[in-house]
């Protein structure tokens, strides 16, 4: 049977790290991430996320389409 976890909360709500620890990092995940590098701050943020992230999980690009993201 698939189950299915979808984490929200706020800005620097700790949403990655809780993932990563509490996900299988072999499990079959599907990452939407949301967020744009829209200064340097953020693009590191996003980078140190990126690399901290399974290598067997998808990541998905999603900052204004959540809606149809989570559909596919």
């Amino acid at each position: 049977m698939a189950t299915s976890l979808l984490i929200v909360g706020g800005a620097r709500s700790g949403k990655s790290r809780f993932a990563v620890a509490g996900l299988s990092p072999r499990g079959r995940v599907t990452f939407i991430a949301t967020a744009e590098a829209r200064d340097g701050d953020m693009a590191q943020r996003i980078a140190r996320h990126q690399a901290e992230r399974p290598a067997a999980w998808t990541t998905v690009e999603a900052p204004l389409e959540l809606t149809a993201a989570l559909a596919s």
